[in-house]
Order: C-alpha cells, then sequence, then structure tokens
C-alpha cells in the first residue's frame, strides 16, 4: 500500500477515508504519513482492518490521539465506511466525537 490513493482522495476533497489495513489497521510508512496529511486537513481517517477477525486496538501500535486517526475498534472496513458516512452526513466531523460513536457499537 503507497500513498497514491489515499492522496487522490484528499485532492478529490473526500470528507472520510476508511482504511482498510492488516492485523491492528497497519499500513505501509508512505500510506501512514498520507493518512496523517488527510488528518490534518479535516479529513476523518478511520482505521480498520481486512483480517477475518479481531480488533483495531486505539494507540498501541499507531498513536491514533497524535495522528488524529479513529480506531474502527470491532467494526470490520465496510461497517466502519457506514458509520463514517453516517456521522459525516450528520456534521459529525470531529476525531473525538467519531470515536465515541465507534466506541458506542463496542
Amino acid at each position: 500500500m503507497d500513498a497514491t490513493q489515499i492522496d487522490h482522495a484528499i485532492a478529490d476533497k473526500a470528507k472520510g477515508i476508511v482504511i482498510a489495513g492488516v492485523g491492528d489497521g497497519d499500513v505501509s510508512n508512505a500510506a501512514m504519513l498520507a493518512m496523517q496529511r488527510a488528518a490534518k486537513m479535516g479529513v476523518v481517517v478511520v482505521r480498520s482492518s481486512r483480517v477475518g477477525s479481531g480488533f483495531v486496538n486505539r494507540n498501541v501500535e499507531v498513536d491514533d490521539d497524535k495522528s488524529g486517526f479513529v480506531a474502527s475498534l470491532d467494526l470490520n472496513p465496510e461497517k466502519a465506511r457506514l458509520l463514517t458516512q453516517l456521522l459525516i452526513a450528520n456534521g459529525i466531523t470531529s476525531p473525538a466525537q467519531v470515536q465515541a460513536a465507534f466506541s458506542a457499537t463496542y
């Protein structure tokens, strides 16, 4: 995974990005830097995992608070995308508020 698709989403004025990472929602260094750029520009960035089962932990392998990311916790990328869309459509875009909504599903 490189930064290309993330950078394109930023250029296309995406309001949210859900990353389907590996394991604990991990991505390459290039993708991580692009995600951080997106978050700094106000894009809601949600880390999720494409593995069959598991949990995307907050602030364990990635400093979500420092980066402005949201951890999908127990939601797979598809469910995380739906929740992210609903939140953005309702004007909820701050990482803390979005994370609270993800935590409420846990």
